[in-house]
């Protein structure tokens, strides 16, 4: 396929999702046909995987977030690593065999979610920041992507409104708890320090905090399910 590219101009939506992955492998080479090949790719198998990442992360607790968290993560790992290899499918089907491909490579991802709190590219601590609006959570999770931001932004349309009536404080504090708390585990040092510094709070208030804003957000959400 690789004299395809030299000789004319390829038809990426055309293509089956292998040789897609085949065109991602070839990213040194072919670095602009490689991210035309993973955008079509992505944009075809987006739905389906996020789908499968929601009913997944049930079954581990966490929330849609967190799902679109290791949907994303996976995609980065088929960028990085684009291994699929048709002779080894388990499908006759080649849509079916690509997303029970990455249906392994997302049940990693949640694995390692659950270990280390976070499925992404490991990040430098003093990179972090405190997350202070619903908008700043969105671009935590999914960066500069306007259709997904979109997309997960109608989706904490809810969380907005159930924070009114918290104080600023109480706000960052929650925002920033739901940025980096996994699975009920501690939040990077890095942060509780900047939190602590910023709002001039110890770490025992900050835990009150965070206890007030979640009784507050999930009384909300209760009484919207009452009401419905």
């Amino acid at each position: 396929m690789k004299q395809e590219i030299k000789e004319e101009r390829m038809d990426f939506e055309n293509m089956s999702g292998s040789d897609l992955i085949e065109v991602i492998s070839w990213k040194e080479e072919y670095p602009q046909e490689a991210e035309q090949a993973f955008t079509i790719f992505c944009s075809r198998y987006e739905q389906s995987l996020i789908q499968k990442a929601e009913i997944y992360c049930l079954k581990y607790s966490y929330n849609e977030v967190e799902a679109l968290l290791v949907a994303n993560c996976t995609f980065a790992r088929v960028w990085k690593y684009p291994t699929f290899d048709i002779n080894k499918a388990k499908s006759k089907n080649i849509d079916t065999a690509v997303m029970l491909w990455m249906l392994r490579i997302l049940y990693t991802q949640i694995i390692l979610l659950g270990k280390i709190n976070t499925c992404a590219e490991p990040t430098s601590e003093e990179d972090l920041s405190v997350i202070t609006t619903v908008d700043e959570l969105i671009e935590f999770h999914v960066g500069n992507d306007l259709e997904k931001k979109n997309e997960l932004k109608a989706r904490l349309e809810i969380i907005n409104s159930a924070m009114l009536g918290l104080s600023e404080k109480h706000k960052i504090v929650y925002l920033t708890y739901k940025a980096y708390e996994q699975s009920g585990k501690n939040i990077p040092r890095s942060i509780s320090k900047k939190l602590q510094d910023q709002l001039e709070l110890t770490q025992n208030s900050i835990r009150v905090y965070k206890l007030d804003a979640n009784k507050h957000v999930l009384n909300y959400l209760e009484q919207i399910n009452v009401t419905k």
